[in-house]
């Protein structure tokens, strides 16, 4: 199974941080010849400032539409310039995680581009930022951009061997045909419960490290045969050590341009959508991040 390219959408806030974002949704859209869309949602951070500067200070809700519009327009103007195929501008009145899900609903996104962002204030540490909500709502791929829109070098391919990371490795394989994959799996070994409470000689305990080891070997082995052709020049790296740790340590290793990670759906708003790895790697990681939702 190949992945089929929809629109690509890029949220934009006409911020340095968004420009980076607008910059590499331009390219894969030139490179998979997909419809880039423009967003801009007016309920998104500090909306008096925001109303401020694009309006000198003198603005209502209807001027405000038109300058975000009229500034939406030269951005397409230029994106068109630069070859793009197709734009189009969406002015949407609700924050950005809000808008996304409506897109989503109606079919029409098949790749979210953004760029990335700390929790800067108190607020966003109690709800999360402006990213963390987009992708809490776990509907659409979504690229987290923290570097300029040259292509990708280096890419890791993150699994736990779940439907969901093959879904992100067969989207990460897609957008950076040209770059060096490695697929990555951390194996935390934990003694089970017999072995961890009794005595256990030195060598039980290292026959069953090997055997964790060359079951994650074999299991990575198989992932790898499973994605077909586009699979056969990854480099198969398994690593031994907490997965935010490894995944952290081998980007500096390697690197990494790109992190490409499946992300499982949970029932539970508090229970953090991403599971532990894929929020670590979407905040803390100094690269571009591509989380992929699993089918709930």
């Amino acid at each position: 199974m190949s992945w089929s390219f929809g629109p690509i959408w890029a949220g934009t806030d006409f911020s340095q941080d968004a420009n980076l974002a607008v910059q590499r949704a331009a390219r894969l859209s030139r490179e998979h010849g997909a419809t880039l869309h423009l967003l801009h949602a007016l309920d998104e951070g500090d909306w008096l400032a925001r109303a401020a500067k694009l309006t000198h200070g003198h603005f209502t809700h209807e001027l405000l539409l038109r300058a975000a519009g009229s500034q939406l327009a030269r951005l397409r103007d230029q994106l068109l310039a630069d070859g793009v195929p197709a734009v189009e501008t969406h002015v949407s009145p609700d924050s950005l995680h809000k808008a996304l899900h409506g897109i989503v609903a109606d079919g029409e996104c098949g790749l979210f581009v953004m760029g990335a962002r700390g929790e800067g204030s108190f607020r966003e540490g109690l709800l999360g930022s402006t990213a963390d909500r987009v992708l809490r709502s776990g509907s659409v791929p979504v690229l987290l951009c923290r570097r300029d829109a040259s292509p990708w070098q280096r890419v890791v391919l993150a699994t736990d061997f779940s439907p969901a990371s093959e879904l992100a490795a067969r989207l990460g394989l897609a957008i950076s045909p040209e770059a060096s994959h490695y697929l990555l799996h951390a194996s935390e070994l934990v003694l089970d419960r017999g072995l961890a409470f009794a005595n256990t000689s030195p060598e039980a305990r290292e026959a069953y490290h090997r055997e964790a080891w060359e079951k994650a070997s074999r299991q990575l082995t198989a992932f790898t045969q499973a994605l077909g052709a586009a699979g056969e020049g990854i480099t198969r790296a398994p690593r031994q050590g907490r997965p935010a740790e490894v995944l952290s340590s081998f980007v500096d290793e390697t690197a990494a341009d790109l992190v490409v990670l499946g992300a499982r759906p949970r029932a539970r708003w508090e229970n953090n959508l991403l599971g532990s790895t894929a929020h670590f790697a979407a905040n803390k990681l100094g690269c571009d991040v591509l989380v992929v939702p699993g089918k709930p």
